[in-house]
């Protein structure tokens, strides 16, 4: 993984709490459970050192202070804010990026905020294996910092349109972001993307309605995998988790994804395998997504057996299929 972790700081009426952050921390873990250990490549700092993680950090430019994302509950409305902006630079990958790169079987690039810049994201998915898998989580160039700071003297964070479109899509095989990281006709919109760029399959999370996945500007969707209510404190992360359970999926299914590519790493084929093991991969996301967060309610719930692989290119090929 690449992109940024953060220091998450909640606000209640009761107080604040730190803890570590960014889709990393939710997505490392279920990466390495399904057999797929990650290694994380971000700027941080030495507070970041003191908050309580498990990811494995490669060594790092290292920043005087790392990311924090403030997010005030005290109202019905969540509000959210940043400190550090400056140090969410993800720099030019160095050797032991370059090695990690070389070797890996996928990269996902996990930015909080519209970094890094196109030529560096290029670095890094140029230092792929022809085969990796590509994927990126969109949400952090759909975020914008505010040029004001609020009354705590934090950063707001706001959405922005989704300027490096042209240039980051083709350099992935998937992109995933969640339908409330949209404004709008979030269907038109991301429908308008996938036309425009058949090389990448996008997915759009949809909380308790499940998943679409859009290829050549057509949408597909995934039921949700119906677990019952869940209350706001045990869908923190769903996202990442969803994310991080396709990665898993697709890997598992070792789907060839040889494709043609320029010096940049971007590709002008079609996104493989629409309506197959894709879908299938989605809706597999979506059943052991379900389960890992009605487990955060009981201890004792099991959680997704590992992954068997998804074989063939027909939807019910998938060993788990969602309801509907």
């Amino acid at each position: 993984m690449a992109g940024h972790v953060c220091i998450d700081e909640i606000v209640t009426a009761d107080g604040t709490s730190r803890t570590a952050g960014s889709p990393a921390v939710f997505i490392s873990p279920v990466l390495r459970e399904r057999g797929s250990p990650a290694v994380v490549i971000a700027p941080y700092g030495s507070d970041f050192t003191a908050v309580e993680h498990d990811l494995e950090l490669l060594p790092s430019a290292q920043v005087d202070r790392t990311l924090v994302f403030v997010n005030d509950v005290r109202s019905a409305r969540r509000t959210q804010a940043v400190r550090n902006g400056e140090a969410a630079t993800l720099p030019s990958p160095g050797q032991a990026a370059l090695d990690a790169l070389g070797a890996a079987r996928a990269l996902i690039l996990t930015p909080l905020l519209p970094d890094p810049p196109i030529g560096i994201v290029r670095e890094y998915v140029a230092a792929l294996p022809t085969g990796a898998l590509r994927v990126i989580l969109l949400q952090g160039y759909l975020r914008r910092l505010s040029p004001h700071l609020d009354a705590r003297g934090n950063t707001p964070v706001a959405t922005r349109p989704l300027a490096e479109l042209d240039a980051l899509l083709p350099l992935f095989d998937i992109a995933v972001l969640s339908d409330e990281d949209l404004s709008g006709d979030v269907d038109g919109t991301v429908g308008a993307w996938s036309a425009a760029h058949p090389s990448s399959a996008i997915v759009v999370t949809r909380g308790a309605r499940g998943a679409s996945l859009f290829t050549g500007g057509e949408r597909t969707d995934a039921p949700a995998h119906d677990v019952g209510p869940l209350p706001p404190e045990a869908l923190v992360g769903a996202g990442d988790i969803f994310s991080a359970e396709l990665t898993a999926a697709l890997l598992a299914a070792d789907a060839p994804r040889d494709r043609d590519r320029d010096a940049t790493g971007a590709s002008n084929a079609p996104a493989p395998d629409r309506g197959g093991s894709l879908l299938a991969a989605v809706r597999q996301a979506n059943h052991a997504t379900a389960l890992r967060l009605a487990a955060r309610l009981e201890p004792r719930a099991d959680v997704p057996a590992p992954l068997e692989p998804i074989s063939g290119s027909r939807v019910t090929d998938v060993t788990v299929e969602a309801p509907g």
